[in-house]
């Protein structure tokens, strides 16, 4: 009796893998930044493949009068994208194994290193939010607001301004191919 991939399942796995490959294209998280006095102007940061993107210059200026280094350098993000494009070729082979032990094994070791990778992903970005909010520089020029870490979700109150974090396209993406390739992996072989 042999037992192959059904077609559904190949093809969830394929639009995992297109899922998860697409997302080093686009944002993968946001930040947004607006004060009272500013109603009209909002500035917004995105976590792209490269860095950081987005009002920049504005958020750097802002930041330096409360002592928030704004960090240079991800290297976090680095190896963030070498895993996401590993998790998008395993996705594909995971696409065209068999459906015997081997290939249910190699199926659900990608669906435990996706899950591990966005959960690592979650504490890292979390880990820098708070090192941006507490590893500041003490002999800035407004010293009356206090630490702060903001969620890795959610507002966030510094001074006047009220910052959130949020998930962008890319983590969106990221998220849909995790529940794609669990899915695939846990539906029952043909026969």
């Amino acid at each position: 009796m042999t037992v192959r991939l059904q077609t559904s399942d190949f093809r969830l796995y394929v639009a995992a893998a297109l899922l998860t490959a697409a997302a080093l294209a686009v944002p993968l998280w946001g930040f947004s930044m607006s004060a009272p006095q500013y109603p009209d102007e909002t500035l917004y940061l995105r976590v792209v493949r490269g860095g950081i993107a987005g009002d920049v210059h504005e958020v750097e200026t802002l930041q330096q009068y409360i002592g928030v280094r704004f960090p240079t350098s991800l290297p976090e993000l680095q190896l963030a994208v070498r895993v996401i494009a590993g998790l998008a070729a395993l996705l594909g082979v995971a696409a065209f194994v068999g459906r015997g032990t081997p290939g249910r094994v190699f199926r659900w070791i990608t669906v435990g290193v996706f899950a591990a990778f966005l959960a690592g992903s979650a504490a890292a970005v979390q880990a820098r939010l708070y090192q941006v909010g507490h590893d500041r520089d003490r002999s800035a020029p407004i010293r009356a607001v206090r630490d702060f870490t903001p969620p890795i979700v959610g507002p966030v109150k510094v001074g006047n301004f009220t910052v959130w974090s949020f998930p962008h396209v890319g983590a969106a993406m990221l998220l849909m191919a995790a529940v794609l390739s669990t899915k695939a992996a846990a539906s029952r072989p043909e026969a």
